[in-house]
């Protein structure tokens, strides 16, 4: 597998920095500016590449580095160069030093443990681009043709007995699925980059995941109109929204002043070890997430009622009766957007604010998905069958 940066980060092979003027990861990479990943930590200035001590931009083949030691060490093996060296094989690599000899700089990229195998030949960086290319298109225009974050015009301003009802059901539902971690919190064990590869990662995580699968499942079943629903179209639902629901708990676990997110089995994961294995890659854009979500301050009826309407969405591409969907979630919305006027009188923008998140966690879902296509096409090992069930491509009725 390539890096784990490298599906939002498509340089050149020079030595320079980036002049890919595309957008990634929701920021705009100008023309000259490297993209740098959210969890690196540039408090104390820029991190040090482990092989020329330049300042690195990310984690590329296992190793943090810099944009020239990332392209160098992918054009060696792409093109399987051969160097040698025209001194005693023992020479400094250094940020002046490291275009001198390029069989001790290739070595010590090997030495500090930039991975051979992570690098892609051309035939896969190809299929690869293609596939993230056209799940990425196909995504957005799935988004654009049906997403419906508003609620329908002439509805009531106020809270109605059924409103009230409805949120009851759901916040029911919500806290009696919500998994309590344990009070004893153990830190997270360090992961040896040079030892867990990627698909290893996705198993740990599924590992961890698959109590809160079960937990969104049985939300569901409680949220009103659900059981109701078309079987398959249930089915279509729970696979399209897990994830971002999951997603939407665990932030709801983060805890501000130690930067750690608190897992289900009581593990936590501090913002400052991101960098630190192929896990830290899958997770750290639910911190993102969870620090936007933190400043919104939402109460528990806002967080069930959320997740309510991450599950019930009516776009979701090969729904068969998205009429039915579009019925409740129109309701749920209804009764969330007074809800907030209700309670929220004098934060006439807090509305429009909740709703992004649900655009913010779709993204994060598409961003996973990604993940799986790319490690399904280079073969690097077994993704969980859980997760290949809930990224597949959802199947519309050929009938």
């Amino acid at each position: 597998m390539d890096s784990p940066s490298l599906s939002r980060d498509t340089s050149g092979d020079t030595d320079s920095s980036s002049t890919d003027g595309s957008t990634s990861g929701g920021s705009i990479r100008r023309k000259g500016v490297p993209y740098i990943p959210s969890y690196m930590d540039l408090t104390n200035g820029p991190e040090p590449c482990v092989v020329c001590s330049d300042a690195a931009t990310g984690y590329h083949y296992r190793c943090m580095t810099c944009e020239g030691c990332k392209g160098f060490f992918r054009r060696t093996i792409q093109k399987n160069l051969k160097y040698h060296c025209k001194w005693n094989g023992n020479c400094v690599i250094d940020k002046t030093t490291r275009n001198q000899c390029q069989e001790c700089r290739f070595q010590k990229c090997v030495r500090v443990g930039m991975a051979t195998d992570l690098v892609l030949n051309e035939r896969q960086r190809k299929a690869k681009r293609k596939l993230i290319e056209e799940n990425r298109e196909r995504r957005k225009r799935d988004n654009i043709k049906g997403l419906r974050l508003d609620t329908p015009d002439n509805v009531p301003e106020h809270m109605s007995d059924r409103d009230r009802s409805l949120i009851a059901d759901i916040c029911g539902a919500y806290e009696a699925t919500r998994i309590k971690a344990p009070n004893i919190r153990f830190p997270l064990p360090e992961y040896d980059t040079s030892q867990t590869s990627e698909a290893e990662a996705w198993q740990q995580l599924a590992e961890v995941m698959t109590p809160s699968i079960v937990k969104v499942v049985e939300f569901a079943k409680g949220v009103p109109g659900f059981v109701q629903l078309n079987v398959d179209d249930q089915i279509l639902l729970l696979k399209s929204c897990c994830m971002e629901v999951m997603c939407l708990r665990a932030a709801c676990r983060f805890d501000a002043r130690t930067q750690a997110l608190i897992l289900p089995n009581g593990l936590t994961v501090h913002k400052s070890a991101l960098h630190k294995g192929s896990l830290g890659v899958l997770v750290e854009p639910i911190f993102e997430f969870a620090l936007g979500l933190a400043k919104l301050e939402l109460d528990q009826t806002e967080v069930a009622l959320l997740a309510a309407v991450l599950l019930m969405q009516s776009d979701r591409s090969g729904l068969k009766e998205p009429e039915a969907v579009e019925k409740l979630q129109d309701a749920i919305l209804g009764a969330y957007k007074r809800y907030i006027a209700e309670n929220r009188p004098h934060q006439p923008v807090h509305w429009a604010k909740v709703l992004m998140k649900v655009t913010d966690l779709r993204t994060i879902s598409t961003r996973h998905a990604e993940r799986v296509l790319c490690v399904r096409l280079e073969s690097k090992g077994d993704i969980p069958p859980m997760f290949l069930e809930m990224f597949r491509e959802n199947e519309t009725d050929k009938s």
